[in-house]
């Protein structure tokens, strides 16, 4: 998935930790707009489980060159019709991405084939 944060576009900048902070601030300006793309498959928690929002990047942490981690969470929930009760938690996520020159970021989701 790619992203393009206008922020950093045309802009001069350079790879490290104190971009990691600017773009855990700017990621949580986008990433209600994104927010279904970050959400993992929860059939760990239940087959029932599904996303209930409040997605927020906890941190951004700068691995090496212009690749980077993005450490983030949201809820879920899970509504047992039968007794009438309700499950909830929040789920941890991560995912390594890189910045290219142009402020775009590309995201490099985990996924599972059958």
């Amino acid at each position: 998935m790619k992203l393009t944060l206008t922020e950093l576009a045309n802009q001069s900048f350079e790879n490290g930790e104190e971009l990691a902070s600017e773009l855990t601030v700017m990621l949580n300006e986008h990433i209600a707009d994104y927010g279904d793309d970050f959400v993992q498959d929860m059939s760990h928690i239940s087959q029932a489980a599904i996303y209930d929002g409040n997605i927020l990047v906890d941190q951004v942490i700068f691995l090496k060159d212009n690749l980077y981690r993005c450490d983030y969470s949201y809820d879920w929930v899970i509504g047992w019709t039968c007794s009438g009760t309700q499950e909830a938690g929040r789920v941890k996520e991560k995912v390594r991405f890189m910045v290219n020159d142009n402020g775009e970021c590309e995201f490099k989701f985990l996924t599972l084939s059958a």
